[in-house]
């Protein structure tokens, strides 16, 4: 039995069966432009899944031809044994045959076409170079939804000046996915690198992040952008790319991915990019509000202890659903927030942002308070902590680095045995996730307590109720100047 080529062969089978293109994607579980492909001979199935694909196919095509009583003509036309039992059988090993002839002839091929589909680069400089400016295009250049597999340690990769290299990428009109290993004991053990997460995934609001644990990723050392290359890369010690090895041929690029996506492969992940928490019975956002101690650090505005006039506005303008999400949460929060012991933190770059702009990210609704909204907001905390004197509220005082304009825009929050971290929504530039989800407990330990210590900082000030009541009084003037002129302006 010698076959033609994979394609050919598929296509001839499509043919005299008349099976729908559709059809087969639904047998096979891919989407039809994978079948697509397959029968043009742009790509082929990947070697890891090859054999359940023409398993599921050959039955799919003996089906079709014994239905349509086409079973005789069949073997009379395709190299067919006619002495078996199990048609379905006999066409799945015709399928894997001219799926091992296209391979080896395309291997035998290929060597012509190396010297523009495989690259070496060497060289700190030359690799480092080589890496950034094929990240930028490779992400800028995408026409759809994109993936960036790294199976390598987030860590390691910062000390390298790796997360730099996507500092210029710009996404508008598409979305990036960053899977990346994480190594839970470099972070519990130097702090530093917890600063250094936050500071990546609050730099890079258009990338939706997700971390697993660097023990359940294979340590191959590969960037694999999905459908457009594979980079294996060497590092030395300390830390510097010294050697990469650069393959863009499409059909190997989607093998290897195959080989080695994280996707539907019972790997964990320790943080989760989600798009919202919900407020329905027995979701995350319900249960985890469902206790009565928090933690809070807050760069998106002030969104608690708000006015009850000023959930009203909320609620007008949002759609029923997110209605009903904002007055659950107005509910939850008077009957446990309210009562709990509670300790915010803001820093004072955010808090100014908030003072002068009103706006906050309530649930999954975007909302600007007025400057009278503000006013009453500001009496409002000062209430709630008159009657609930478990309310704690800290800041932390610019460095002479920050730009009290800027500020920071992901916001954490802890009930103590789970968390989560809230993006700033007004400085997106795309469709990315708002939310990331701490689903690891060890992890969320650990970014708990790096905020958490913020407290033994210099620069962190803690205020309670009367210190409050003296700042207010002392800046009141100020204050009043700045919301009229805000409001004016309006």
């Amino acid at each position: 039995m010698i076959p033609d080529g994979y394609a050919a062969t598929l296509k001839r089978l499509i043919t005299f069966t008349q099976a729908k293109f559709i059809s087969l994607a639904d047998v096979v579980g891919y989407d039809v432009s994978y079948v697509n492909k397959w029968s043009n001979g742009t790509k082929l199935p990947s070697s890891r899944y090859v054999e359940r694909i023409n398993d599921e196919m050959g039955q799919y095509f003996s089906e079709l031809i014994i239905g349509q009583k086409k079973k005789d003509r069949f073997l009379k036309s395709f190299p067919i044994s006619p002495d078996s039992d199990d048609l379905g059988f006999e066409i799945s090993q015709y399928l894997c045959a001219a799926y091992r002839y296209t391979l080896n002839h395309s291997r035998s091929s290929r060597g012509k076409e190396n010297s523009s589909n495989i690259q070496v680069i060497t060289g700190h400089h030359d690799t480092s170079d080589f890496l950034s400016d094929l990240l930028q295009k490779g992400i800028q250049n995408l026409s759809c939804d994109g993936e960036l597999l790294i199976l390598g340690e987030f860590c390691t990769l910062a000390d390298t000046g790796f997360w730099d290299y996507l500092e210029p990428i710009k996404l508008t009109d598409h979305r990036l996915t960053i899977r990346v290993g994480l190594d839970l004991d470099t972070l519990e053990q130097h702090p530093a690198y917890v600063s250094l997460l936050y500071q990546t995934l609050d730099h890079y609001l258009d990338f939706d992040f997700i971390f697993y644990d660097s023990h359940d990723v294979a340590n191959s050392n590969l960037i694999i952008l999905k459908g457009v290359f594979v980079v294996q890369y060497a590092l030395s010690v300390p830390s510097r790319f010294y050697m990469c090895t650069y393959i863009c041929d499409e059909s190997l690029v989607w093998d290897i991915y195959e080989k080695f996506s994280l996707t539907n492969t019972g790997k964990r992940e320790i943080i989760s990019s989600v798009s919202a928490l919900g407020m329905d019975e027995m979701d995350y956002r319900t249960a985890f509000y469902a206790t009565t101690r928090f933690f809070f650090y807050l760069t998106n505005g002030f969104e608690f202890l708000l006015p009850h006039e000023v959930f009203d506005s909320i609620m007008k303008q949002a759609s029923p659903e997110q209605a009903f999400a904002i007055q659950r949460l107005c509910v939850t929060w008077e009957e446990v927030l309210n009562a709990s012991d509670i300790h915010f933190i803001m820093p004072t770059t955010s808090l100014i942002r908030y003072a002068e702009s009103g706006y906050i990210y309530l649930t999954d609704v975007e909302y600007t308070l007025s400057a009278d909204e503000r006013k009453k907001h500001i009496q409002s905390v000062m209430d709630s902590m008159k009657l609930n004197p478990n309310l704690k509220m800290g800041v932390m005082l610019p460095s002479l680095s920050d730009n009290v304009y800027i500020g920071q825009n992901l916001s954490f929050y802890s009930n103590y045995s789970t968390g989560f971290l809230k993006k700033n929504k007004k400085y997106f530039h795309n469709d990315a996730n708002s939310f990331y989800v701490i689903i690891n407990p060890r992890l969320h330990t650990i970014i708990l307590n790096f905020f958490q210590n913020l407290q033994q900082s210099p620069l962190y000030q803690e205020y309670t109720q009367e210190q409050l009541e003296q700042k207010y009084e002392m800046y009141k003037p100020l204050i009043e100047r700045t919301l009229q002129l805000k409001k004016g302006n309006c």
